[in-house]
């Protein structure tokens, strides 16, 4: 009898630490996707090339930050480059999704027809406008 009884004790003491430690291994396992979408990434000294509806664009930056998956923001010295301009400037700020950039430090453009100088930009990639901001300054190519 007492041994029929050591024997249950036993089963249940077995079955009782499996389901603690099956608890503790279940405690202890992270999901795969918490915060995984929501750190920011960022990268030194990048370079990279885009495609976009208007072309490949050549971007660069002292330090790249995805803000989402939609956007990201080129910190420091950066430039975007293309068949039809260069853009030199810092902290470029680029929408990916509406293929828009932006910066409100000084910006230097270099095309075909010379050299321009601004205090910031929007470019409207996908309509082929550069909007200039502040004190504008261009000098053609003699």
């Amino acid at each position: 009898m007492t041994n029929k009884l050591n024997k249950k004790i036993i089963n249940i003491i077995i079955i009782i630490i499996l389901g603690l430690q099956f608890f503790i291994y279940l405690i202890n396992q992270k999901p795969f996707t918490e915060n995984f979408s929501q750190k920011r990434i960022s990268v030194e000294n990048f370079s990279s090339i885009v495609l976009s509806k208007s072309g490949i664009t050549k971007i660069g930056s002292e330090k790249l930050n995805k803000i989402d998956e939609n956007r990201i923001y080129l910190e420091g010295e950066s430039y975007l480059e293309n068949k039809e301009y260069k853009i030199y400037g810092k902290n470029i700020s680029i929408n990916l999704l509406d293929e828009i950039s932006s910066s409100s430090d000084p910006v230097k453009v270099i095309n075909s027809m010379g050299t321009l100088n601004a205090k910031g930009f929007k470019n409207l990639d996908y309509d082929g406008k550069i909007i200039f901001m502040g004190k504008v300054e261009f000098v053609t190519k003699n």
